[in-house]
């Protein structure tokens, strides 16, 4: 019971705060706090807690695999975005592209070298197609309407995930623990506020923020099964380390014009 209310109060309160960011800081940065592991750090800390470190791990391993998924999430949207389709299209074609992606890649099993390959080949391919240049300072996009629809479907996420981690399997688990409802909901709201240069930042945003993701789950790969959940604030640490590098890199060497 003390598990489940956690779940139930942790999840939002993380949400909240990255509302909170992108009502801040706006659009870019509430794509860059979608790109955090928001909904994979609480589900890989739940399914440690209740399945494991070993399961943990390899769940981390299996969110990794779903990298090229997320790739084609951020190109399915912003090429719909450039060809003048509404939000609800470039939504739609978003989604598909990822579970397009992430049907070709799960009957296969791939070796762990490989598995990293292919997540930094897909941020690298996803962060230069999307780009990152013109990078538009917009005001707030998160409604009260959005942001508790956002709380309660990432919780919903986590709960269900966790629940279902046995008969999935921990790789299972991993790639589904990355289905992107939060950033859609995002792109798709500041889409409609602010046009198609709106929705292009939030998936900008999203593509540097798997940046620490990537980061985030190599040291819960890595290092969950030596130091238990100790290691996840290690891996809060890298990635928060990896964010800001990143974002005052982007910032230094493509200046916005």
């Amino acid at each position: 019971m003390t598990l489940l209310l956690f779940k139930l109060f942790a999840t939002p309160v993380i949400i909240a705060v990255a509302g909170w960011a992108s009502a801040r800081w706006g659009a870019a940065a509430g794509g860059w706090m979608a790109g955090l592991p928001l909904t994979t750090g609480p589900i890989s800390v739940f399914l440690a807690i209740e399945y494991g470190s070993v399961f943990a791990s390899q769940a981390a391993l299996g969110t990794l695999l779903a990298m090229p998924a997320i790739a084609a999430f951020a190109l399915g949207y912003v090429t719909a975005s450039r060809r003048g389709h509404g939000w609800l299209v470039c939504a739609v074609v978003s989604q598909l592209s990822y579970f397009l992606v992430v049907a070709v890649v799960v009957p296969f099993t791939f070796p762990t070298w490989m598995v990293f390959c292919l997540s930094f080949l897909s941020l690298g391919t996803g962060l230069a197609m999307v780009g990152l240049r013109n990078r538009p300072v917009l005001v707030s996009l998160s409604t009260r309407s959005v942001l508790v629809l956002r709380m309660i479907v990432t919780t919903t996420l986590v709960m269900v995930i966790t629940l279902v981690a046995p008969h999935l399997g921990p790789l299972l688990s991993g790639m589904l623990s990355t289905v992107l409802i939060v950033a859609g909901v995002l792109a798709a709201a500041s889409h409609r506020q602010h046009g198609p240069s709106g929705g292009n930042a939030v998936i900008r945003g999203m593509m540097m923020g798997q940046i620490s993701f990537l980061g985030f789950l190599t040291i819960v790969w890595a290092v969950v099964p030596i130091l238990g959940l100790a290691a996840y604030l290690v891996a809060i640490a890298v990635a928060l380390i990896l964010g800001m590098v990143a974002s005052r890199t982007v910032t230094t060497l493509l200046p916005s014009s």
